[in-house]
């Protein structure tokens, strides 16, 4: 969900969700209008907005994405309640109402929401068109790979076998591309798997952003086995040096304080290096705001330098070296070679492979 800036928004998010999950006045029959079915579809089309703020903190990105997703639920069940059986929109109705139950069950730690989701899909499974089997096998992965934002090495087989059965059962489909390289995200730390990847998303059909995707993401891969040549005044305006750093190894962590899974990274990073005080510790942030990262800063701990130009995604420090999703962690060795594109996973034992 892309978040909206304005604080109007918020208002008119509200309203509109007020709209659609409490006041329809004339579908109190037994049969609803097809205008007032149409009024409830538009609600719940409307709430793919998102909530119109943004987050200060990851307690507010969980309060704030909370009570979005359960207005949705709750708009989304309401059209389900007066739809009739026949009606065109209830399979995707239905295929919504199961990724926000995926959804809250992540937010609120609430089993039951996702087991609910889970027999949702297979129902629709059951029940559906090859068509519509295909949005539920691609559902099914995209959901996964929500719940599973850091797998390790068996659970990335587990992604990649079932990448493999949607490319058997679903030849040509839409999504193809796009799915192809969200799943290479998870295999930065597997860097072959990723190339074949990418190569396969390359043979697909993609439009012109994700084809600027696809040759960040060969760039990044080219970064593997390099020198880093980083350089920049930290955020207290001393000039860092990594060629000044050779001798021992360097963490680079990219993060932004609105990324969730950055702030996850953080912490598993900062606790994978306790006991190696020696390796050095770069942040570079993609905010805009200088506050955000002042915030970050502080929450880092001791030991870290942090980067940042104010520039976001057009940040030269992300751009030079293909960075496009968060987090993003190298680790780089003594030589200042990058020896790993994850360096988020098991980073205790990537460091002491190092020696």
């Amino acid at each position: 969900m892309e978040l909206m800036r304005f604080l109007s928004a918020i208002r008119a998010w509200f309203f509109v969700a007020v709209v659609a999950v409490v006041g329809d006045g004339a579908g109190s029959g037994s049969v609803l209008a097809a205008e007032d079915l149409a009024s409830l579809w538009a609600g719940v089309v409307s709430l793919d907005s998102g909530p119109g703020q943004v987050p200060g903190s990851e307690a507010e990105a969980k309060r704030i994405y909370g009570k979005h997703v359960a207005v949705q639920e709750a708009a989304l069940r309401r059209y389900l309640e007066r739809a009739p059986e026949g009606d065109s929109r209830r399979f995707e109705a239905r295929l919504r109402l199961a990724r926000v139950l995926t959804i809250r069950a992540e937010i609120e730690g609430r089993p039951q929401w996702q087991d609910e989701s889970a027999k949702i899909l297979d129902a629709l499974d059951v029940e559906g068109s090859k068509e519509q089997r295909a949005e539920v096998a691609f559902t099914r992965i995209t959901q996964w790979m929500r719940r599973n934002r850091f797998p390790d090495a068996s659970r990335r087989q587990e992604l990649l076998g079932a990448v493999r059965e949607f490319q058997n059962n679903f030849v040509g489909d839409r999504r193809m591309g796009r799915l192809l390289l969200e799943v290479a995200t998870r295999f930065d730390r597997e860097p072959e798997v990723k190339r074949e990847l990418l190569e396969a998303a390359s043979r697909t059909e993609l439009d012109a952003s994700l084809r600027r995707r696809l040759e960040d993401d060969r760039l990044r891969l080219r970064t593997l086995g390099s020198v880093l040549d980083l350089r920049f005044k930290d955020f207290g305006g001393r000039e860092f040096r990594m060629e000044q750093k050779r001798g021992v190894p360097v963490v680079v962590l990219y993060f932004s304080e609105g990324s969730l899974p950055s702030m996850e990274a953080m912490r598993r990073v900062n606790e994978g290096l306790r006991g190696f005080p020696e390796v050095v510790r770069v942040g570079v942030s993609l905010d805009v705001e200088g506050t955000c990262v002042e915030r970050i800063r502080q929450g880092l701990g001791e030991g870290w330098v942090i980067c940042w130009d104010g520039r976001g995604w057009q940040s030269m420090f992300a751009r030079r070296w293909g960075v496009n999703v968060l987090p993003t962690c190298w680790l780089v060795d003594a030589r200042g070679v990058v020896v790993s594109l994850d360096a988020s996973e098991e980073i205790a034992v990537q460091i002491r492979a190092l020696k």
